[in-house]
């Protein structure tokens, strides 16, 4: 669901476990105010635009109580992305008592206006069974919404869902199919599936460049799974020359992001004399601390 203040989750190897943790808002406060003033004249765009600007502390001061009241006067008027927002703040017990129910009421009213990013956090919602009874069908059909609408989130999940036959008929056609428009609106997430699709040759013909050549693009953007993939390759001469040097290049750049699968190829690498052990550090990942 709709988390403040977080990262975005990112997907696993290509197992995804999927569809919580998915519409990210960062949000970053501010000292000084330079907020527009409204008017009897404002549209509920602009209410909607002030009551973002305070649920953000964007320009303004973070005030969640200021936010709802401002997103409740846009949704008098009808405006889908506040009733949305409105929603997402009974939801998270934000400038108002925590009420599931009212999340859904809201949330689903916003997604039956046509609002993607709604329509995809209904499916959620009908996923984890929040409010409602989980309904893997209405999800699919929500999901399928939203991504009709370019909504990479949505094209993503449904991607997964036909990959891993995640309450759908495997087909790995569709799943690429999804992927490539959510590779195309800049998912890197999907871009490395991609890659892993032509490496193993899931529903393609084996392509060893093509698998690079996503997974670079994953890798560009940070992505440690895919920058731990094209040290496979390199690792085994997949589509590249063998060269355990680089490929200790990029698991080193995936293990200092807290890749433990990065880490254990590194020292694979050592243990069988592959790369000079000289200078190498190990990163341990982090604990989980119990309270």
């Amino acid at each position: 669901m709709h988390q403040r203040k977080n990262t975005t989750l990112i997907q696993s190897l290509l197992l995804a476990t999927l569809l919580s943790n998915i519409l990210i808002v960062s949000a970053c406060s501010a000292e000084s105010s330079n907020a527009p003033v409204l008017s009897n004249q404002s549209t509920p765009a602009e209410t909607y635009d002030l009551g973002l600007a305070y649920y953000e502390g964007d320009s303004v001061p973070e005030d969640d109580n200021k936010a709802f009241e401002l997103f409740e006067k846009a949704t008098d008027q009808g405006y889908a992305p506040a009733k949305h927002y409105l929603g997402i703040m009974y939801y998270e017990g934000l400038g108002v008592e925590q009420n599931y129910q009212k999340a859904f009421e809201w949330i689903e009213q916003a997604a039956n206006q046509g609002y993607a990013n709604a329509q995809f956090d209904l499916g959620v919602m009908y996923h984890e069974g929040i409010a409602v009874e989980q309904d893997e069908i209405k999800k699919l059909e929500w999901f399928q919404q939203a991504a009709n609408q370019g909504y990479t989130d949505a094209q993503f999940n449904l991607g997964i869902m036909y990959h891993e036959s995640i309450g759908i008929e495997q087909d790995y056609q569709k799943a690429m199919q999804w992927y490539l428009l959510a590779a195309n609106n800049g998912s890197f997430d999907a871009q490395n599936n991609i890659g892993n699709f032509y490496e193993y040759g899931y529903g393609v013909t084996q392509d060893y460049d093509k698998a690079f050549e996503w997974y670079a693009k994953a890798a560009d953007q940070g992505l440690d799974v895919a920058q731990l993939n094209i040290g496979g390759l390199y690792e085994n001469g997949y589509g590249v020359p063998q060269d355990y040097d680089t490929a200790f290049e990029w698991y080193k750049k995936a293990a200092d992001q807290g890749n433990q699968e990065a880490s254990n190829r590194i020292g694979r690498l050592v243990m069988n004399g592959k790369i000079d052990d000289e200078g190498i550090v190990f990163i341990a990942p982090k604990k989980l601390v119990s309270h």
